[in-house]
């Protein structure tokens, strides 16, 4: 009896804990963002067609790049300073407020420029180049504010106001007609969505958060200087992180076609609700890794060896899942026309796992403060893969998906040995091979020897392999938080 009551006390604690409320408030307000998102992208492929789909994302993937120079790496020097020195919260939200005026009026020009350069038939113009600059701006004031938020560990407002406008979005693009439905309102309807949920945002935060803190002082230039120089390594990092996640898309604008685009997209919409989840586990424990790393390194390589395992078994799972109704999902979501993004798919969703292997391995170069090192690893594997995803790119979006899974083995190679040297070898060999092993024989043997089994056997497997893993990860993963 005295056991169970231990037992229950601790659920209840962990349960209880900052980490547990912001993952799941995040995590329940994301999925139903990500359901709800593969829903409008049904009307929108369908509707618009592949090129006028690809389009669409087009925008949406240069407003991302751009962002990044007006975002400038400060986010998780944001957080991490407000999560050790709450007090600060005004002025960090002064200082990066100020220094990304001047950075978002630079990725602006640059996106204008760089559409102008082009040839006529591969530009944005008009309308599509104006949305392009109000997502810019207005995307870069929402990371503004959240960085305060989450540095706070008040992560529920993100979510709920996400979902909120999500349902919005949703609910206007079902409610244009036909004749309207035009990727021109498309994406006007979208720029206003974001104006709007950022001044929302921004409402929430100056009441909860800006208004209880004292007013700041004077702001030094060495204050400006100290947050610009700790961010430069991170927005080195973003740079070349968008090297090898979204500027390799560029090159099917230049060597394939924009319907590739589209069809290289859908694996977004249907990976996303996983690549969430991944990002909002990592966003809610970051400040806890951030103390454990100053505080008890010992607990702090036994989190992260558990959530490894989480991420590696979660992935294989999934990949499999998709492998045995990769075939039925598209063409029940997308139609006849988007069936070849299947394999697309399937291919991105093994890539989703090793992705998910660096990311964690940022999140812990980040909690020892070693931004400098992390920049430095994210331009050398940004320079490898370059080449290997422009040649990819060259036959289609089936090709780019390949080069993403082969320029992330290349770049492992490297990573994980010092990934491990940091941990202090608390990883074996053994278990490196295996995982590695597992993830590349997978992906291909799933995509050169399509399942066809009768939907009934593959139902069947599906429940067997998540009874297995799921079962094992509450046996086991689940006992050792509760023992720590």
């Amino acid at each position: 009896m005295l056991l169970l009551q231990v037992k229950y006390s601790k659920m209840k604690r962990l349960l209880n804990s900052k980490f547990s409320r912001n993952f799941s408030i995040l995590t329940g307000a994301n999925l139903a963002i990500q359901v709800l998102s593969i829903l409008s992208s049904i009307r929108l492929a369908r509707e618009l067609q592949p090129e006028g789909y690809g389009l669409f994302n087009l925008v949406n993937v240069q407003a991302s790049i751009f962002s990044i120079i007006a975002a400038y790496g400060l986010r998780i020097v944001v957080i991490r300073h407000i999560a050790r020195s709450r007090e600060d919260a005004r002025k960090l939200f002064t200082i990066s407020s100020r220094i990304r005026l001047a950075t978002t009026f630079i990725a602006v020009v640059s996106a204008i420029g760089y559409n102008l350069l082009l040839s006529s038939d591969q530009s944005l113009a008009g309308s599509a180049l104006f949305v392009l600059a109000i997502l810019i701006v207005f995307q870069t004031f929402w990371d503004t504010i959240e960085s305060i938020s989450f540095g706070f560990e008040k992560m529920e407002a993100t979510g709920i106001i996400n979902l909120l406008f999500t349902v919005i979005w949703v609910c206007q693009v079902y409610i244009i007609p036909s004749a309207n439905f035009s990727v021109t309102v498309l994406l006007m309807v979208f720029a206003f969505n974001q104006i709007a949920k950022s001044v929302a945002y921004y409402l929430w935060l100056h009441k909860s958060i800006l208004n209880k803190q004292p007013k700041t002082a004077h702001i030094s230039i060495d204050a400006y200087k100290d947050i610009i120089r700790q961010s430069n390594y991170y927005f080195v990092l973003a740079v070349f992180t968008a090297v090898q996640n979204q500027i390799p898309i560029l090159f099917l604008q230049f060597n394939s076609t924009v319907d590739q685009i589209g069809q290289f997209n859908l694996g977004y919409r249907i990976l996303s609700p996983l690549q969430m989840i991944l990002n909002m586990l990592l966003t809610a424990i970051f400040p806890m890794f951030s103390r454990l790393a100053v505080e008890n390194i010992e607990l702090f390589g036994k989190r992260i060896k558990t959530l490894l395992n989480i991420i590696v078994l979660v992935g294989i799972w999934g990949g499999i899942c998709f492998a045995l109704f990769s075939d039925d999902v598209v063409h029940l979501l997308y139609g006849d026309k988007y069936l070849t993004s299947a394999k697309v798919i399937l291919v991105q969703c093994w890539y989703t796992i090793l992705y998910a292997i660096f990311c964690l391995n940022g999140t812990v170069l980040s909690s020892f403060d070693k931004q400098k090192l992390l920049a430095i690893f994210s331009v050398v594997s940004g320079l490898i893969a370059l080449p290997i995803f422009y040649f990819g790119s060259q036959y289609g979006a089936i090709g780019l998906a390949w080069s993403f899974v082969i320029a992330a083995f290349v770049n492992m190679t490297y990573l994980w040995f010092y990934f491990m040297k940091l941990l202090k070898n608390k990883i074996p060999y053994t278990y490196s091979i295996l995982v590695f092993g597992s993830i590349g024989v997978l992906s291909w043997a799933t995509s050169a020897y399509p399942i066809n089994w009768s939907f009934t056997v593959r139902v069947g497997a599906a429940i067997i392999l998540s009874i297995w893993v799921f079962g094992y990860l509450y046996k086991v993963e689940y006992k050792k938080i509760q023992m720590k």
